[in-house]
């Protein structure tokens, strides 16, 4: 009797978000017809991700050339790289993961602030922007620092929220 109220669950989880999760795939679906998105920087920066694999450091080109931009995207554009394969197609694979996350918390903020609609609209307006599908298909850390940006917004409304309600 219990995987039934599981698949259930499931199905309830399913029924209640679908907005979200038919705009996440529907984003995914555009993202990747338009295909990569390359220029000097993002060449620049995947050398500071191979130089994390190679090194332990974002250097670009030889040792001792280190990037001057947050390297926490760099260490997890190298994990990434480490893990799946080392080409460029793979990294913009995780910005474009991130990208999605972006877009998942800024439908979290608006249903959080105002109501589920508003949430879905503003990840709408906000995944379709050429601005977020450019950077989305673009070797960049500009996506991960917008994520970590969005995240701790998030967790700042939510504790604000909770402290709210409780005094």
């Amino acid at each position: 009797m219990r995987p039934f109220k599981t698949k259930s669950r499931f199905r309830d989880a399913l029924v209640e978000n679908y907005p979200i999760i038919a705009i996440l795939i529907g984003v995914l679906l555009v993202s990747f017809s338009i295909g990569l998105y390359q220029n000097p920087d993002t060449a620049w920066e995947y050398k500071a991700a191979n130089g994390v694999i190679q090194w332990g450091m974002p250097y670009t080109e030889v040792r001792g050339s280190l990037i001057n931009q947050p390297p926490l995207g760099f260490y997890l554009e190298g994990l990434f790289l480490g893990i799946f394969g080392l080409s460029i197609e793979t990294g913009t694979t995780l910005v474009t993961i991130f990208g999605l996350g972006c877009t998942y918390l800024v439908y979290r903020i608006g249903k959080e602030l105002y109501n589920k609609q508003t949430g879905i609209i503003a990840s709408i307006m906000f995944a379709l922007t050429p601005w977020e599908l450019i950077l989305s298909r673009s070797f960049l850390i500009d996506t991960q620092c917008l994520f970590f940006s969005l995240l701790t917004i998030y967790y700042g409304i939510l504790k604000k929220l909770k402290n709210r309600t409780i005094t």
